[in-house]
């Protein structure tokens, strides 16, 4: 998949093969599971090391999730985001600082 222009792709391999990536765009950050995957694939070191450097960098680190999501909006509020918005399609969310609780 290629990314859009300006967008950073952070691969997370197990057993040698991409199973999913993080997709980063400034203070923006996004998580993506090939759809064949299954298991658990959520490297939480790997998040927030570039969640921490987002911060550093920018102050936040800001994410959406899909408005019908309810276990993407339960997970990035585990995580320490807040809701800033909602324009219909997707919740908008805000973090300056992350929790750092078990996943």
């Amino acid at each position: 998949m290629k990314l859009p222009d300006g967008w950073i792709e952070h691969p997370v391999m197990r057993s040698g093969q991409k199973v999913a990536f993080f997709m980063v765009n400034g203070n923006e950050i996004h998580c993506a599971r090939h759809e064949n995957f299954k298991g658990c694939w959520f490297p939480r070191h790997q998040f927030l090391d570039i969640a921490h450097g987002l911060i550093n960098s920018f102050g936040c680190v800001i994410t959406k999730v899909r408005s019908e999501n309810s276990q993407g909006h339960r997970f990035v509020r585990r995580l320490g985001f807040y809701r800033l918005s909602d324009d219909g399609q997707n919740t908008h969310y805000r973090a300056e600082r992350l929790n750092h609780a078990r996943l």
